[in-house]
């Protein structure tokens, strides 16, 4: 027979006697595994356990994170596209505008061609405006808006609520609007309340009033129906006309047509300064080198953003994975010591028992793997369907699975598994046969060439660490550091077990027995004590990360009131107010404070500001400024220019385009803020100013504040024009008001405002008890009745909002490393069983065992916990550099350098290092009850 025949039968013969070793590996695994039901359920546990967490987490991130394509049903429904606009300036846009637009390309923005027939100047869901659209796209336009209203509860309260309006009932919107029951809305009296509006309180069905800049408006409620924006949320109610038309309306437009948009006719339309969401575009979208070179890079930062995650959430996966699994294997292979050196006795190769160790690896890791990850997206899928099923406006409703990520999770914990097995394995290199037989199970002598590559793979990761944090490396340094760092530390277990087991002369009998089987028995107690400390590094660097940026936030902590003062903040919206208006939310919140808590005393607070003309954005608009000495009108209302010292604007400073706005209170309030004394405080009464800054006071005393109108192009930003410019020299002291921070530099009478003709809106309510502070009961009772619409703020200092988390993260971990301790201690002590029967037999008590039993588990976990916390040091401070290396001037807001905050909760720490070797060995002692079986051992 020719030579190329033998080659190939022998390379058959090859291949083929490794499956058939393979096939009969995995059936003594599935016996193993059948027969050894409770080991096998732990092993299955520590794999499904950062499985199940992961694959939910990708689930539900990836489902929150909604795709295009998925928010087509809710975004356009039957509609071929979704239209915003027109800009003045061509847009530039990906497929999806949410993923990326600009009307700026490349800092020269191009003049978009008007839309023949469009005018701005008139409500822009107008039937012209309508039509002038309807010739560009060449469809249906149906026009939506949404306008905000307050639905009246009673005499003193009101609800902020959104209103959408669209021609319902007579287009059909497909699943973005359906009819639940009732009738769609026909007249301006009408409207369909929605699900989320009827959770909100909103009627079903009869009559409710609704409030528009002071004006009440009866409607009816004539139906129910879902109208779905882009991600799946609701207004509270839909009209079929605007319910008040001078109110502002945001309007888009739904284009309705047999034919899809392309990206190409996208393009067009961007020419005419038209953003669309095109579903044609959405479903195909462009390739990469059709679109506009800015898109193209924010896209490609975007996948590298992505692909970094995934390279370090893998990595971390593996590592995770791995020591948690790795205490299993290792008692795993050491309960099959003796039924491996009985097979190699028997002429079996070592590679047949590697496999044998390998192929339970395998089998148990994939089982696992796919387990969990079937019931992690089954479980995020039900939760998902619950809460769409209960409340149909959540946004929560897009479900996917990342079928891809999903599958790299099971192959990284397979692999992990037979990496944690692996180890095991390649030491039945080195199996004594006749030692095994003879029941002499010892780890051979510690190697000394791991501990030094342990400690420079230690010393440079953590040095490196450091120093590339501080020096702001790229994340890639910083992964690759912190791995050095937890390898290195992971070599170093060995010798520390080793130094450990030698300094025990002087400790209990059960004690010194427990450290000396971990340093005699490396094999089994290296990968425990690798687990838990691998979770302590992890907890170490967290807490220390977590509050040394709480306590940079202490000290860069500015209070918004005066100790136990409070305020309620209103959202007012400046384009529906008449000048000299107040919001009639305001007028609610005083009747509210009036009603519920008598004893506190309220006052207005305004700031000077700039009404807005939404449908004519570019018209002149008023404007005040404090003129700095040494500086001009066009400069205190242009000059964006800062000083190189101090990061703030040379004469931009205080007024209605300055850095800072002219608050307006009664002068009773301003002097005791303040603390004027009483010349001062007759100043500002008397149509004076008091500014926070002397370099604003002219040398005659009197701050320089100018006024008139200003246009400014809304698309560029830039001032065209200042008219009507007239200067006041007013009366000013020097006063700092103690409350909000670099918003406020000024401060006058509401009466100094009115006599100048000055804009005043942009309420609060300032809150105070005049016997002291301002009660927790008081703020409660206001909370619960202002709701979402408004918010109710009393300084009460800084407020830690870590401790919550820190003890979650405690709690977490310690859990965490007790499951890993009393799991590793169960299958120790499984293995130990004729050890603990040899005890018996020579008169060791249940006492003596569940002491015994008690220091196996409380030494692995305080030395385990010890060198995490040792080693998590490192990390700890490496993370706390960038949290806490930046802050800013609350005057200024100039970016600061300040020297980092390093904080190490060591109490934290030192409960967690005491409390889960305690508990470890209270509950492995528990463990202890029956007597085990008395065995005669033959040497």
């Amino acid at each position: 027979m020719p030579r190329g025949s033998d080659r190939d039968e022998d390379q058959s013969s090859r291949l083929s006697r490794w499956r058939a070793s393979w096939r009969v590996a995995l059936r003594m695994a599935k016996r193993d595994a059948w027969r050894y039901k409770g080991r096998s359920v732990l092993v299955l546990i520590m794999v499904a356990l950062p499985v199940g967490v992961l694959v939910g987490t990708l689930v539900f991130a990836t489902s929150s994170s909604v795709s295009s394509v998925e928010r087509i049903p809710t975004s356009l429904g039957s509609a071929q596209a979704l239209i915003q606009g027109p800009s003045e300036q061509v847009v530039w846009q990906t497929a999806d505008p949410n993923e990326g637009w600009s009307t700026d390309s490349n800092s020269q923005p191009d003049k978009a061609t008007p839309v023949p027939g469009f005018n701005p100047g008139e409500s822009l869901g107008s039937a012209a405006n309508v039509a002038a659209l309807q010739q560009v796209t060449g469809g249906t336009v149906v026009p939506v808006g949404e306008m905000t209203l307050r639905r009246v509860l009673d005499e003193r309260r009101t609800r902020g609520i959104q209103v959408a309006t669209f021609a319902a009932g007579t287009v059909d919107l497909g699943t973005k609007a359906t009819l639940v029951s009732g009738r769609w809305p026909a007249t301006a009296g009408e409207i369909a309340a929605t699900p989320y509006g009827i959770s909100r309180g909103m009627p079903d069905h009869g009559t409710t009033t609704l409030r528009s800049a002071g004006k009440s408006i009866d409607v009816t409620v004539v139906g129910v129906a879902n109208f779905f924006n882009g991600w799946g949320g609701q207004p509270d109610a839909i009209s079929a006309r605007p319910l008040d038309p001078e109110a502002v309306l945001d309007w888009q437009y739904l284009l309705l047509r047999d034919a899809g948009v392309p990206y190409s006719e996208v393009k067009k339309l961007n020419a005419y300064g038209l953003q669309v969401t095109s579903a044609e575009a959405l479903r195909n979208p462009p390739s990469p080198a059709a679109l506009p070179p800015t898109m193209r890079q924010m896209q490609d930062y975007a996948a590298r953003d992505v692909q970094t995650m995934v390279a370090i959430g893998g990595v971390l996966l593996l590592l995770v994975t791995t020591l948690l699994v790795a205490p299993a294997f290792a008692v795993s292979a050491s309960r099959q010591r003796r039924t491996l050196a009985l097979a190699a006795s028997n002429g079996a190769e070592t590679r047949q028992l590697r496999r044998k160790v390998l192929a339970q690896a395998l089998l148990l890791g994939a089982l696992s793997a796919i387990v969990a990850a079937g019931l992690a997206v089954l479980a995020v899928r039900v939760v998902m369907w619950v809460l769409v099923a209960r409340r149909p406006w959540t946004t929560f409703r897009f479900f996917e699975v990342p079928l891809w990520a999903v599958a790299a999770v099971i192959v990284m914990a397979v692999v992990s598994a037979l990496v944690a097995a692996l180890i095991p394995a390649l030491r039945l290199r080195r199996l004594d046969i006749v030692g095994v037989m003879k029941g002499q199970n010892v780890s051979p002598r510690l190697n000394r060439v791991v501990p030094v590559l342990g400690v420079l793979l230690a010393g440079t990761g953590g040095v490196g660490l450091v120093a590339a944090v501080a020096t702001k490396q790229r994340e890639y340094t910083i992964a690759g550091l912190a791995i050095a760092l937890t390898v290195g530390a992971l070599m170093l277990v060995p010798l520390v077990l080793v130094v450990a087991g030698r300094l025990s002369a002087r400790l209990p009998v059960a004690a010194r027995m427990a450290t000396r089987d971990a340093a005699r028995h490396r094999a089994r107690s290296v990968p425990t004590v690798a687990a838990i400390m691998a979770g302590a590094i992890a907890l170490t660097a967290f807490s220390i990360g977590l509050a040394s940026d709480t306590e940079q936030s202490i000290r860069d902590y500015q209070p918004q009131q005066p100790a136990g003062q409070g305020a309620i903040f209103v959202a007012s919206d400046l384009s529906v107010l008449a000048p000299g208006a107040v919001d009639p939310a305001l007028e609610d919140a005083e009747e509210l404070v009036r009603g519920l808590t008598p004893d506190l005393v309220s006052t207005r607070l305004a700031q000077v500001t700039t009404p807005f003309d939404p449908k004519n954005p570019n018209a002149p608009v008023p404007f005040v400024t404090v003129v700095k000495p040494g500086c001009t009108v066009d400069r205190a209302v242009t000059d964006a220019q800062s000083d190189q010292q101090s990061g703030r604007p040379v004469c931009q400073l205080l007024g209605t385009n300055g850095q800072r706005s002219i608050a307006v209170l009664p002068a009773a309030d301003i002097t005791r803020l303040l603390r004027l004394s009483p010349s001062d405080s007759a100043r500002v009464s008397n149509g004076g100013i008091a500014v926070n800054e002397a370099a604003l006071i002219s040398t005659a005393g009197t701050v320089a504040v100018a006024s008139g109108t200003v246009t400014t192009n809304q698309n560029t930003g830039l001032v065209e024009s200042l008219k009507d410019t007239r200067t006041a020299a007013l009366p000013a002291v020097v006063g700092k008001l103690p409350m909000a921070q670099g918003q406020y530099g000024g401060v006058v009478t509401p009466e100094t405002a009115s006599k100048l003709g000055w804009f005043v809106g942009s309420y609060s309510l300032l809150l105070r008890n005049p016997d002291g502070a301002i009660s927790k009961a008081d703020e409660k009772a206001l909370s619960e009745q202002l709701g979402e619409d408004g918010g109710v703020y009393v300084e009460r200092g800084f407020v830690r909002d870590d401790i919550l988390i820190m003890r979650i993260l405690f709690v977490a971990f310690g859990l965490l490393l007790l499951i890993v301790t009393l799991i590793s201690t169960a299958l120790a002590l499984a293995e130990q069983q004729s050890d603990m029967g040899t005890l018996a037999a020579v008169g060791a008590t249940k006492g003596t065992r569940r002491r015994l039993a008690a220091a196996q588990a409380a030494t692995v976990a305080f030395i385990g916990a010890l060198v995490g916390i040792a080693v998590g040091l490192a990390p700890g401070i490496a993370v706390s550099y960038p949290l806490t290396a930046d802050s800013y001037d609350p005057e200024t807001g100039r970016q600061l350098a300040p020297d980092p905050i390093t904080v190490i909760p060591w109490l934290p720490l030192g409960l967690l290092l005491v409390a889960v070797p305690v508990i470890a060995a209270l509950l492995s002692a528990a463990a202890i009850r029956r007597a085990p079986a008395l065995t005669r051992r033959a040497d």
